[in-house]
């Protein structure tokens, strides 16, 4: 299935709702990109304004456009509490990488299980995905947790030329 960009796909789970950012939401976007403790293990650099908030939103949504990147909102009550998102992705070569933020208070009540589950489930059964990879910090103990009970499966012989601490997980269908 191609992409239908005509309608962000929103995925609900049990507790939560996925849906696209908007520009509204750029404080929220600042206040997850900029936190040094969310971003502890991830390697890019931390926002430092609303302006550059707004900029990432809009990137996600050109990068939406050309089929390349779906990048969620998860809300709880209306009230973001996290991102996720497929990038780098390829529906010739059926694959894409996930990542994914949660604020530190809303980290270990099942949520972004909850949230992957979804997500995986949109990208194998609405974008047709054979492989899904997640590249995380060695030190990153909880999304290593979260990645192995989601059946993804450590990647050894493989290493990430751009930040040396990442470990790389696939997670490919069964179908």
């Amino acid at each position: 299935m191609a992409f239908n960009c005509d309608t962000f796909p929103v995925l609900k789970t049990q507790r939560l709702t996925l849906r696209e950012l908007t520009l509204d939401d750029a404080n929220s976007i600042l206040t997850l990109r900029s936190s040094e403790e969310i971003n502890q293990f991830v390697a890019t650099k931390r926002m430092q304004s609303i302006e550059e908030a707004k900029d990432f939103i809009r990137t996600c949504y050109a990068l939406y456009l050309k089929e390349e990147r779906v990048f969620w909102a998860i809300t709880k009550q209306e009230e973001i509490v996290g991102t996720i998102v497929f990038h780098r992705i390829s529906l010739g070569a059926k694959y894409a990488e996930i990542g994914y933020k949660l604020k530190t208070e809303m980290q270990q009540k099942g949520l972004m299980s909850e949230a992957i589950f979804a997500v995986l489930n949109f990208g194998f059964e609405q974008l047709n995905l054979r492989t899904i990879e997640a590249y995380t910090h060695k030190n990153n103990l909880r999304s290593i947790t979260l990645l192995k009970k989601h059946q993804f499966i450590f990647q050894s012989q493989r290493k990430d030329p751009s930040f040396e601490h990442n470990r790389i997980f696939k997670l490919e269908s069964n179908s």
